[in-house]
């Protein structure tokens, strides 16, 4: 991975020297991206005889069932649930890169999308969309995994302390998110 000097930002009376990564930065959550796709198809791929020919396909707050659908349903409802962790890995940041300036809601657009800045500041956003697309896939899977896996059971209950750690965990990835690209993007002094 190529990394880009920028420069310094004021953060909290510290001056931090931040490194953005170039393009060549989503090598890795790109192959993270296709490891854990593939890691869904083996779980589906050996999963698939073993299960029942209809699901539990939905869960109340309980853990218990309050829906249900054919293997087939489920698996194709599991491979649209895919799309959007696709959407965000491969396509958003093209279509971020490629809005008027004026169009973008960034905090200090004028100074970040500066003609010396503007690639610079699109390379953070592919950078940024990789790892999201990964977290965003990742919680997608593990959810789709537990109800798989809720499926062994009879009568079928989902774990309710996986589902709300991966839940609350993604809240929090938000969270730390926000805050991180508020800070990316503050002026430096």
């Amino acid at each position: 991975m190529s990394l880009g000097k920028v420069s310094c930002i004021h953060t909290s009376g510290l001056v931090r020297f931040w490194q953005m990564p170039t393009m060549a930065g989503t090598r890795i959550p790109r192959a993270l991206f296709f490891a854990i796709i593939l890691a869904a198809f083996a779980q589906c791929v050996h999963d698939f005889p073993l299960l029942p020919d209809r699901l539990a396909s939905h869960f109340g707050a309980s853990g218990m069932p309050n829906g249900w659908m054919t293997k087939t349903q489920f698996y194709f409802t599991y491979a649209l649930v895919l799309l959007p962790a696709l959407f965000i890995e491969f396509w958003l940041h093209r279509k971020v890169s490629k809005t008027p300036g004026g169009k973008l809601n960034l905090p200090n657009k004028d100074y970040w999308l500066a003609p010396e800045r503007r690639t610079e500041t699109f390379a953070y956003f592919e950078n940024f969309l990789a790892w999201y697309g990964c977290a965003f896939l990742l919680v997608v899977v593990f959810a789709m995994g537990l109800a798989m896996r809720a499926n062994f059971d009879n009568p079928p209950q989902l774990p309710m302390v996986p589902i709300v750690s991966i839940l609350s965990g993604f809240v929090v990835f938000n969270v730390v998110a926000v805050i991180a690209m508020l800070r990316r993007f503050s002026l430096p002094l």
